[in-house]
C-alpha cells in the first residue's frame, strides 16, 4: 500500500521575475513500512516538501495523496484529522513547550485536540511511550533540566503518541553532538524493527543513510535517487 503518492508535486514561493520553486515537479511514491532518506543541503527544498506531504503546507501545485486520499479534496478539519491520527512529527529544534513537564509534553497532543483530552489512558500512554524511549524517569521533569538528547527521545515520544502511521522526521540529529545523534539514530532504528512505522526523514547528514531503505538527493527543489540505500 502507498502511504504517499506526490505527482508533478510544486510549490512555488513569491511572484513574477521574485519567483522561486522551492520543490519542483517532485514525484515520489513511499510504501507502507519504508524508510525513506531525503538528503541534501540546506535551501534546497527538502524541509518544504516534508511540510508538503504532512500537510502543514497546501499551497502546492500537482497532486499529492496520503493514505489513498487526495489532500487537494479533503477539508481543512479532514486534513487535521488525518494528521493527528496518522502523522507524527520530529522536528530539528524539538519544539517542546518549556512551561509543561516532559509527560504533558509527550501528552500535548491529546491535551490540545477535543476529542480525547480527558481521556485517562491518554496519560498511561505517554508513560509508555517515554519508556519506549527510556526516558521514564525524567516524566516530571521540566524540558530546561534535559540534554539535546533527551528532549529529542521527549519529542520522538510525542510524535508516537497516537501510534501514527507515517513519522516525519525534519533533520532530527541535527541540533545533536554526534555520540548523541547516534543514539538518536539507534532509536529510530529499534522503533521501525519494532513498531513497522513508515519513516521519511529529511537531513544533510549522511550517517543516517544506513538507516533508509531508499537515499533520494534533493537539489535545487528536485528530487534524484541518492548514492545510498
Amino acid at each position: 500500500m502507498s502511504v504517499i503518492v506526490a505527482r508533478g508535486l510544486t510549490r512555488t514561493f513569491g511572484t513574477g521575475e521574485a519567483a522561486r520553486r522551492a520543490v519542483d515537479d517532485v514525484s515520489l511514491s513511499v510504501e507502507a513500512g519504508e524508510v525513506v532518506l531525503i538528503f541534501g543541503p540546506s535551501g534546497c527544498g527538502k524541509s518544504t516538501l516534508l511540510a508538503l506531504i504532512g500537510g502543514l503546507d497546501r499551497a502546492f501545485s500537482g497532486s499529492l495523496s496520503l493514505f489513498g486520499q487526495e489532500v487537494a479534496q479533503l477539508s481543512d478539519a479532514a486534513l487535521s484529522r488525518l494528521r493527528g491520527e496518522k502523522i507524527g512529527f520530529v522536528f530539528q529544534a524539538f519544539h517542546l513547550l518549556g512551561h509543561l513537564s516532559v509527560i504533558d509534553n509527550v501528552m500535548a497532543p491529546a491535551l490540545f485536540s477535543s476529542h480525547d483530552r480527558h481521556e485517562p489512558e491518554v496519560r498511561a500512554r505517554a508513560s509508555q511511550m517515554l519508556e519506549r524511549v527510556g526516558l521514564a524517569d525524567r516524566a516530571s521533569s521540566s524540558p530546561a533540566e534535559l540534554s539535546g538528547g533527551q528532549r529529542q527521545r521527549v519529542a520522538i515520544a510525542r510524535a508516537l503518541l497516537h501510534q501514527p502511521s507515517l513519522l516525519l522526521c525534519d533533520e532530527p540529529t541535527g541540533n545533536l553532538d554526534r555520540k548523541t545523534g547516534e543514539q538518536i539514530i539507534e532509536l529510530f532504528a529499534e522503533l521501525h524493527a519494532e513498531l513497522g512505522t513508515t519513516i521519511v526523514i529529511v537531513t544533510h547528514e549522511e550517517r543516517i543513510s544506513r538507516l533508509a531503505d531508499r537515499t533520494l538527493d534533493m537539489v535545487d527543489g528536485k528530487l534524484a535517487i541518492g548514492g545510498a540505500a
